[in-house]
């Protein structure tokens, strides 16, 4: 050939299903598509409505998909020029509407009507503009054997309508301005998995936080084939209504999670870190690493298996279902990032090769927020993924990697992994969902160490360059409790801090770092003071030793004398003072049954009675001799010496057998043992004994008519003894009920040493008590309740 010829490109039938059915090749992805087109005509609403299917989603002759909105719009230039001009889109050029960026760019959007169906009727028109309808049967286009025929070729028809029309077609009402695409004899069935998936679907396609929106968006989905299947059912497995996206909302207040983010002008990166929704650092620093980044937000989600067992009972399916990390491109997810088994951040393979050191995907769920133009972040034509441009490699091998090291080394430096003990695995991984607010975690290793390992790795953790730092602010109330324990690290985790600067801090760390500062200079203080008494101490120490040993030897020859003579120091002469006390109540007792017996005989009551009588005050007289006779002989200690017994028991049988007799003087006493075990402990059988007669003794001062001794566990080691009356209860002379221990004070005509030796006696066993007033808890009650707790 000896002439140039001058030759073009022919654009064939077939090239519609190179961009329409072939290109787009998942349904779900060609119904994001075009509800991309209506979110960027300012539609704030779509309904995506699936009618005449049969029951189980199969395609009959009347089947229709219909998606409509209340956008601007469009009249016949737009169709002509723009619509049905192949490839073309002026959106790229608009930038943002609404403070968001258009969804779609590539002109492609349009051809999704294609891969769902083989026609296509289109009723669109602007604000109270005329109705146009432009109808388009795809199979015109597919015809294989005409090497000639174009795609200019095949007409579509475009024609005026009415709203009757537009009614009758697709049974609804045309809108005052907006699109109703109505897809027939659709290409695909539609079975309820198949709905639920493209429900999940869209769940995930606008950014959760609606941050590129100044109002909201909703997606309506309408299945008429499946609406009664739907009663019942929860939203996960509800086919038909609004598409909610519940996940990462749910997510921020129990879990443990960090987010970062490059600001507009991508001059700083900024990034917190949260866990059990209690902030743990926040840090402000100059973007030196990243300089093609800009309006950039990663936020990711560590689930432990607490986590992910809830995270089923919230959405309804297991996390690793669910999906791990989702990128959003200008507010709208880019597929098919983040979907199960798409490791495109490599975090599966980066696992295999630190497995103790790597979180995988199973262990995370979260999101990256991009805002950008198609220069820095292209969309693949077929809407599946990113092409590689320089920006997107920087934020997934730089960026977003940096962010994922700081959350790894907080959960394996500050949580150990929140490991569970190995018996709680298999029930936590079986369950089918835990509530997350009536459920009771258990760690093999405490809170309070963690927040110790936390607090005193915080540096290691937040791992800040000085030169990048410009803002750090830390929880300082994680350090609460380590200033006894740990206070050399503590100091040197505050002096680490403050060589940043106060500049670099936040003023509020400034000011809680003082505080530790004063804290820890006061403690320091204290144990200089203690170190000199130490010294002092060790001094007399040495020569009280020598007088020590020589008492030591002298001890069994003298026992009884060396009592004796130390029954002159504070504590013997309460003990002393007590069993005076002890002696007095007893007598009282002896002087009541003597009382008595004198009060029968004035009665001319029968001999046996006025007897009977003078014999228990005889026997409570053998009680004062003996409580006399241990309180002065020499062998009182060997008398009153440590056993163990059953305390419960004891209790019980020194009730009914010696209290009732002598010292309840016509009182009503019951005992309610509900201790069905042994419950032993080493202790004084006189002491216990001297316990109950003075708390009975002081009821029956109050007057009271019952006492109540209720015996119970509290805990598998404490037991619980109640001694509660209806007698008068407080005084009104006492201000605090509590004081009633206090030696000297009391609520009856007593000498008020009664419950002060019960209180030394119950502090001897190692226990604690407490006096309830009745009528305070309860007006229509009187009396008191004394309420101890020994532990074993």
């Amino acid at each position: 050939m000896n002439n140039t010829e001058t030759l073009h490109f022919k654009t064939h039938t077939l090239l519609k299903n190179l961009v329409g059915k072939d290109l787009i090749n998942d349904d779900n992805i060609a119904i994001v598509e075009l509800i991309k087109n209506s979110y960027d005509a300012e539609s704030e609403k779509v309904d995506l409505i699936f009618s005449s299917f049969d029951e189980d989603g199969g395609v009959t002759n009347d089947s229709t998909i219909l998606i409509a909105d209340w956008g601007c719009g469009m009249d016949a230039r737009d169709i002509r020029e723009k619509w049905l001009n192949i490839a073309y889109s002026d959106k790229k050029n608009v930038g943002q509407q609404r403070g968001a960026y258009l969804a779609g760019n590539k002109g492609i959007g349009r051809f999704s009507c294609d891969r769902l169906g083989e026609r296509l009727s289109m009723f669109t028109r602007k604000p109270d503009g005329e109705i146009l309808h432009l109808d388009i049967n795809w199979l015109d286009f597919e015809k294989e054997g005409d090497q000639d025929l174009t795609i200019q070729q095949i007409p579509v028809k475009l024609t005026g309508s009415s709203v009757k029309e537009v009614q009758k077609l697709t049974n609804r009402k045309m809108p005052r301005s907006g699109t109703i695409l109505l897809i027939r004899n659709p290409r695909s069935s539609w079975s309820r998995k198949a709905l639920l998936d493209l429900k999940s679907h869209l769940e995930k396609f606008i950014n959760p936080n609606q941050l590129f929106q100044k109002k909201g968006f909703e997606i309506n989905l309408i299945a008429e084939h499946f609406g009664k299947g739907d009663e019942g059912k929860d939203y996960h497995h509800r086919v038909n209504g609004l598409v909610k996206n519940l996940i990462f909302e749910n997510l921020d207040f129990n879990s443990t999670y960090i987010q970062a983010e490059i600001d507009k002008g991508g001059k700083t990166v900024k990034t917190e870190l949260y866990h059990d929704g209690q902030p743990v650092y926040r840090l402000v620093e100059r973007n030196s690493d990243y300089p093609l980044l800009s309006d950039v937000k990663v936020v990711i989600y560590y689930l432990n298996p607490y986590k992910k067992a809830y995270f089923k009972r919230q959405t309804g399916i297991r996390s690793v279902d669910f999906g791990s990390i989702f990128l959003f491109l200008n507010g709208f997810r880019v597929e098919p990032y983040g979907e199960r088994g798409d490791d495109w951040l490599g975090l599966d393979v980066r696992k295999t090769q630190g497995t103790t050191r790597y979180l995988s995907s199973r262990d995370l769920v979260g999101r990256i927020e991009v805002v950008g133009h198609e220069q820095a972040y292209k969309p693949i034509s077929s809407r599946e993924g990113l092409k590689n441009t320089r920006e997107f490699d920087s934020l997934r091998k730089g960026f977003f990697l940096d962010v994922i090291r700081r959350l790894e080394r907080f959960v394996v430096s500050g949580l150990d992994w929140d490991s569970i003990p190995r018996s709680l695995r298999s029930a936590i991984r079986d369950d089918e969902g835990m509530d997350w607010n009536n459920t009771q975690e258990s760690y093999i290793e405490s809170w309070d160490k963690k927040r110790e390992r936390i607090s005193l790795s915080i540096m290691s953790i937040s791992s800040s360059n000085k030169s990048k730092m410009i803002r750090f602010w830390f929880n300082t109330e994680l350090l609460e409790g380590l200033y006894e324990e740990k206070s050399e690290h503590v100091q040197q985790l505050v002096s680490s801090i403050e060589e940043y600067g106060e500049g670099k801090l936040d003023s509020g760390l400034v000011g809680n770092l003082k505080e530790i500062k004063n804290i820890l200079a006061e403690k320091e203080h204290r144990l200089i003071e203690k170190q000199e008494e130490i010294v002092g101490l060790e001094k007399r120490t040495q020569v009280q030793e020598k007088q020590l040993l020589k008492l030591e030897r002298q001890r069994d020859t003298y026992q009884a004398a060396t009592h004796f003579l130390q029954s002159s120091s504070t504590l013997d002469e309460k003990r002393l003072l007590s069993f005076h006390h002890q002696i007095s109540n007893d007598a009282i007792t002896v002087n009541n049954w003597i009382a008595r017996a004198i009060k029968l005989i004035q009665q001319g009551a029968a001999k046996g009675k006025v007897l009977g009588t003078l014999e228990k005050a005889v026997a409570k007289n053998r009680q004062i001799m003996t409580t006399a006779q241990i309180a002065t002989k020499a062998n009182f200690r060997l008398s009153i010496k440590h056993e163990l017994f059953d305390i419960p028991s004891f209790i019980e049988q020194y009730v009914r057998e010696i209290s009732t007799e002598f010292t309840a003087n016509g009182m009503r006493l019951r005992v309610k043992n509900a201790v069905n075990e042994a419950f032993e402990l080493k202790a004084k059988r006189l002491d216990l004994s001297m316990l109950i007669d003075n708390v009975i003794s002081n009821s029956y001062k109050a007057g009271a008519r019952s006492v109540l001794v209720n015996l119970e566990l509290s805990g598998k080691n404490q037991l619980k003894i109640s001694f509660i009356d209806d007698g008068e209860g407080l005084s009104d002379a006492i201000a605090n009920i509590q004081d009633c221990f206090n030696i000297g004070v009391t609520t009856t005509a007593g000498s008020g040493v009664g419950l002060y030796h019960v209180k030394e006696i119950v502090k001897g066993l190692g226990g604690s008590m407490r006096i309830l007033d009745l009528k305070t808890l309860n007006k229509d009650k009187r009396g008191f309740e004394v309420r101890i707790i020994i532990s074993r």
